[in-house]
């Protein structure tokens, strides 16, 4: 894992600033802490610049890496899990390596099978490959968006880094706020691919291939889970050991380290099946870390321990309290851009307290969208059976009718936006519940993003049942562009490689070939899971209601609200010097929070979080 920057020029008459590419990659140093590495082409065209947190071969595997020709030259951010079994048939064919770095077999597969090298890759990265024979520049980013990179075009050149703040920090102009992004921020928390904060900044998206030579840039997706599909046949039983084997591999390969090795370990379906597996795998002591909170109703840390002393792990567990929002100007600006996700605070936390043991740890990531285990599922099937029952020109007639009476009762506020979601086609309104209504509080203007348009459109364009459009769309759009973010900034702030087993592409296309039965159920989701799980561990430890990694937000507002701390929201100069917001709306917000009219505690986060990123400016 590790941290990358570089350049190419593009236009016949440019060249490269070093000195910027330079100043980018000491903006990534904290994703790097091992080792530095700097190359440059003499014609001043090409210039990658690497930052190492050593993990596989740590004494050969510096960067960039160079063929024997020295044609080739490659960066690279991540682990290629599968490099053991790659690097033998490479050898078998006569291939003859040099280190034993995962590095060295990406390089080698360049120059066996060019571009088409990424469909051999199992595991997270991003990587940046200059090929002189050919002119040009291969970027690439892994299956699910695990590792990011982002781009920008500057001075007929493009420049690429790990990290937003590592171009826009060294820019040569002063970058504008891209209000379609904002616009996306405010109705997702995060903003999605290939939008960032700032014009002229674009994120390479999951599962894209970047070609770069003096025709221009080109992009395409080069794994889709639209056409990676095949359903299982057999019984359940069946799909239970297979599942059992695929994990079982996913979790060995992920175990693979030349540094101390751990496991995020929550309580939870997900979490504990790979800490099972893992102290299963190992042959060392299996060590596990956990955060708990004070409050109860959030507090996982007790299953936590029940689940690693079943185990026989040697765990850890942190605690989480209301002064963990004063890191919030901390972890704003590691991300560089608005984003809020509040489950990032205590990860953030998690891997700082983590990384004082071990350099790699395991994470249950990918369960819920793999296996079925949101409650938005749930939540989206009733409503649409129920909307069999309410035609959607009666659910449209009846909100519109009950709209001038929403502000004498309330309650018709709630009856309103059920009906106004009931009048929605099925696409629509899976969107409609995976964004924040955030209208009320923007001034008008022609930048706008329907998120929620844009995550139906991607249920539209999925083949095959409710629940796997659903999972599908979650994949590419909030798991992608949300969940893998939050990890990767918050583990590599502290030098953390953290791995997924479950997000494994081999796991993945397993679990979206299942029936919906075998995963969603009268007791939740995840139904194939749980009896895999049972394999393990004893029922009594897991069976229980879904918690999710979730904060007590809105509890430790109300505490701050006693004291006025949200008061002047409406009032913060660096919300209301920018002109897109409504005060009153803010206000309307904060009243109907402290009141308990509605629970606006995500829109508020959000509305703290872009404050913090504007101050920061």
């Amino acid at each position: 894992m590790c941290g990358l920057a570089g350049a190419i020029a593009i236009a016949s008459d440019a060249r490269v600033d070093r000195e910027r590419l330079c100043r980018m990659s000491a903006l990534v140093a904290h994703r790097g802490p091992d080792g530095e590495g700097f190359w440059s082409d003499p014609q001043g065209r090409v210039a990658l610049a690497h930052r190492r947190l050593s993990v596989i071969d740590i004494a050969g595997g510096s960067q960039p890496m160079c063929s024997d020709s020295g044609k080739i030259v490659l960066v690279f951010n991540g682990e290629i899990y599968n490099y053991r079994e790659e690097r033998q048939a490479l050898v078998d064919s006569g291939v003859t390596f040099r280190t034993n770095s995962d590095t060295e077999v990406l390089l080698r597969l360049y120059e066996r099978f060019g571009a088409e090298c990424v469909h051999r890759l199992r595991g997270m990265f991003a990587f940046a490959l200059w090929d002189a024979t050919r002119g040009e520049l291969l970027v690439a980013r892994d299956r699910v968006g695990k590792k990011p990179l982002f781009y920008a075009l500057e001075d007929g050149c493009l420049y690429f880094a790990s990290t937003l703040n590592a171009l826009r920090d060294t820019a040569t102009h002063t970058g504008r706020v891209n209000l379609e992004a904002l616009d996306a921020f405010l109705s997702l928390g995060y903003i999605p691919a290939p939008l960032s904060i700032w014009h002229g900044i674009a994120k390479v998206p999951a599962g894209s291939l970047l070609t770069v030579s003096r025709a221009g840039l080109q992009s395409k997706r080069y794994w889709d889970f639209d056409t990676d599909r095949e359903a299982f046949r057999g019984t359940f039983d069946d799909a239970v050991d297979r599942l059992d084997d695929l994990l079982t591999t996913a979790v060995s390969l992920r175990l693979r380290s030349d540094v101390p090795l751990g496991v995020f370990l929550s309580g939870g379906i997900d979490s504990s099946l790979v800490t099972a597996i893992a102290k299963r795998q190992s042959t060392n002591p299996t060590m596990t870390f956990s955060i708990g909170f004070e409050d109860p109703t959030f507090d996982e840390a007790i299953y936590a321990e029940r689940v690693a002393k079943q185990l026989g792990t040697e765990h850890h567990t942190f605690r989480g309290r209301p002064e963990m929002l004063r890191i919030v100007p901390e972890v704003v600006r590691q991300f560089g851009e608005p984003f809020a996700d509040s489950s990032a605070l205590p990860t953030y936390i998690l891997a700082r307290e983590t990384r004082r043991h071990v350099t790699v740890a395991l994470t249950g990531d990918g369960g819920d969208e793999g296996f079925g285990g949101y409650d938005w599922y749930g939540t989206a099937a009733r409503l649409n059976r129920l909307s069999h029952f309410v035609p959607q020109p009666v659910a449209r007639a009846a909100s519109v009718v009950s709209g001038p009476f929403e502000a004498r009762w309330p309650a018709l506020q709630r009856a309103r936006r059920g009906l106004r979601v009931l009048a929605m086609g099925e696409p629509e309104r899976f969107g409609a519940l995976r964004t924040f209504v955030a209208g009320e509080l923007r001034r008008s203007h022609d930048h706008g993003v329907a998120a929620g348009a844009w995550i139906a459109a991607r249920y539209r364009e999925v083949p095959g049942t409710s629940l796997r459009r659903m999972r599908v769309a979650d994949i590419t759009t909030y798991l992608a562009d949300g969940l893998m973010p939050k990890v990767d900034v918050t583990s590599m702030a502290h030098g953390l490689e953290a791995r997924a087993p479950l997000l494994d592409q081999e796991v993945l296309r397993f679990a979206l070939g299942l029936p919906d039965a075998w995963l969603v159920n009268a007791n939740g989701g995840k139904g194939i899971l749980k009896a895999l799980l049972g394999r393990y561990l004893p029922a009594e430890l897991f069976q229980r209601p879904k918690h999710g990694f979730s904060v007590p937000l809105s509890r430790w507002f109300a505490s701050t609200m006693r004291n006025g701390a949200l008061d002047d929201l409406h009032h913060a100069e660096a919300l209301r010097d920018t002109g897109w917001f409504q005060a009153k709306g803010i206000r309307r917000l904060v009243s109907e929070q402290q009141t308990g009219l509605r629970d606006h505690t995500q829109r508020l986060y959000n509305l703290i979080v872009l404050r913090e990123w504007l101050r920061q400016l």
